[in-house]
């Protein structure tokens, strides 16, 4: 008998036999299945305004992501930024924040848009949607999982009632972005509002996580992980950030990531609670 012959009734006989003993035979892994690159953890920024009668379905869409924590197997991590230029419309937006308006008028400018808008949906800082259109975003967030970037390790090292103290460990840096900038964001879930006035008289929002604080890590340019400067293949970061009294330490989440300057593309990020 041909030796392939042999070979294929011994596998057959293999695979009969395994289910008697407990066991199942193990998957073969496809050749596809080896060249696809790790899903990266991806960062969605949604600019929104408690008074815009659009925003409540695009908050919704995001508290869900953000309860989840990913799709399929991408890690999501949900900011949501709420611009101030709703304000003057009926209702002051208690979480609104000119700083986030100035950064959405730079994603703006970085997408040539005409202008800005609510709800806005950005992706690792180099797609954007409008942020209620739910299968747009999926596609979005899987194609950027997929991109090469760094890998970030958030550590928090100690906190009190006033500070936290962090560690970041930057790895893997692309060569392209060797100057992105270094990023620490705090936000705070379960927030919610009772709106009295605006688009949204009478409703009650919930929120996902909610940007309060923004702060630079550091200015200095990163080292790529292929050039001859890093040695130990990663660069490890201290930073301190002060906690308003009014924020619930319980329900605060921080995040830090990586962000081109230029092009304003996110290349890699992480997120801790203080309760890990």
């Amino acid at each position: 008998m041909p030796q392939r012959l042999w070979t294929i009734l011994l596998l057959a006989f293999t695979q009969l036999l395994a289910p008697a003993f407990g066991g199942s035979p193990p998957l073969p892994l496809r050749p596809a299945d080896r060249d696809l690159p790790q899903a990266r953890p991806v960062v969605l920024e949604l600019f929104t305004s408690e008074g815009c009668s659009s925003c409540p379905p695009a908050d919704a869409f995001l508290k869900q992501l953000d309860d989840k924590g990913h799709i399929d197997d991408v890690e999501v991590i949900a900011i949501e930024e709420h611009v101030d230029y709703w304000d003057r419309l009926g209702w002051t937006d208690p979480f609104s924040s000119r700083d986030w308006t100035e950064r959405q008028q730079q994603y703006a400018s970085s997408f040539r848009l005409d202008g800005v808008y609510t709800p806005q949906l950005v992706v690792n800082g180099s797609r954007e949607l409008v942020g209620n259109s739910a299968r747009e975003a999926r596609q979005k967030i899987l194609e950027a999982s997929k991109l090469p970037g760094a890998d970030l390790r958030l550590s928090i090292d100690g906190a009190s009632s006033k500070t936290v103290d962090f560690s970041i460990k930057v790895s893997n840096v692309p060569a392209e972005a060797g100057s992105a900038q270094l990023w620490l964001a705090v936000t705070e879930r379960n927030l919610s509002s009772h709106v009295l006035r605006g688009e949204n008289e009478g409703r009650n929002l919930a929120h996902a996580a909610i940007l309060r604080k923004l702060v630079r890590v550091k200015r200095k340019q990163l080292i790529p992980q292929d050039s001859a400067q890093n040695k130990a293949g990663s660069e490890e970061f201290h930073a301190t950030v002060p906690l308003d009294a009014a924020w619930k330490r319980e329900n605060l989440r921080f995040v830090v990531f990586l962000q081109e300057p230029k092009t304003l593309h996110i290349v890699g990020a992480a997120a801790s609670s203080l309760s890990h």
